[in-house]
């Protein structure tokens, strides 16, 4: 087993906590920027959730009529076991990531989902190439890293930027992300960009209250500069 897998199986051990975190991060952001980016369009009615973790978000997409035909896939056999003894049901399936080297346009979604995975990936120009096939729309989110705190941070710990807990190992701002998926095959039809920390529960009174005070006077533009935001888009594949 290679040691990025080893990670995220690790990763998805503490079921609880993860589920609870995942759950927060699911209703209060992730799912409300794919209904923001997505508008006005037809729901979908199957959706392939690309890096489901442990589920929390291909089902509550499946709640709130985001597909009637959900197929979460991960790498990490953990987190699909633990997907599949609390979510899975009819319409709402989880498999592991190999079985998308059977799939084929044939075998078309109408919009893959990727919620802060791409940030996790080698090379992921080439993950998303195979998945250009299987859909014309895509959701994607990342968090946007490249910035100026988090750097600072780490040159003051000595620490590369890839020595952090969640396994992150590419670094974004909006405008490399979007030279991204351009240079990938997708257009960016709308976009989102949001400021999550300064309204975690998981993240100390504090330092929301600084964060919050920053973001209301600095405005998103600048306080994006400073500290991590995310960014949501939805995408159509360039024929």
């Amino acid at each position: 087993m290679s040691d990025k897998n080893t990670f995220y199986e690790s990763f998805w051990e503490d079921a609880s906590y993860q589920t609870e975190y995942a759950f927060d991060s699911a209703v209060r952001d992730r799912m409300p920027g794919i209904q923001r980016v997505w508008g006005a369009l037809k729901p979908p009615d199957r959706v392939l959730d690309f890096g489901s973790g442990n589920g929390v978000l291909s089902y509550w997409m499946h709640c709130n009529g985001f597909g009637n035909d959900i197929v979460g896939v991960d790498v990490s056999n953990t987190g699909i076991a633990n997907a599949r003894t609390a979510f899975a049901r009819p319409g709402l399936r989880y498999e592991h990531v190999d079985v998308l080297q059977a799939m084929n346009a044939a075998a078309s979604f109408d919009v893959v989902v990727s919620s802060h995975v791409l940030e996790h990936i080698p090379e992921p120009e080439k993950e998303l190439a195979k998945l250009l096939p299987l859909s014309e729309w895509f959701v994607l989110e990342v968090p946007l890293e490249q910035c100026l705190w988090p750097e600072l941070s780490c040159a003051l710990r000595g620490k590369p930027r890839t020595d952090n807990p969640l396994g992150h190992i590419n670094f974004w701002t909006k405008k490399s992300f979007s030279h991204f998926l351009h240079s990938s095959g997708l257009m960016i039809v709308r976009d989102f960009q949001y400021a999550s920390a300064p309204f975690s529960p998981y993240n100390s009174f504090g330092k929301r209250m600084v964060e919050r005070a920053l973001l209301s006077t600095l405005g998103l533009s600048i306080y994006s500069r400073l500290l991590a935001t995310h960014y949501v888009v939805l995408a159509r594949r360039r024929h």
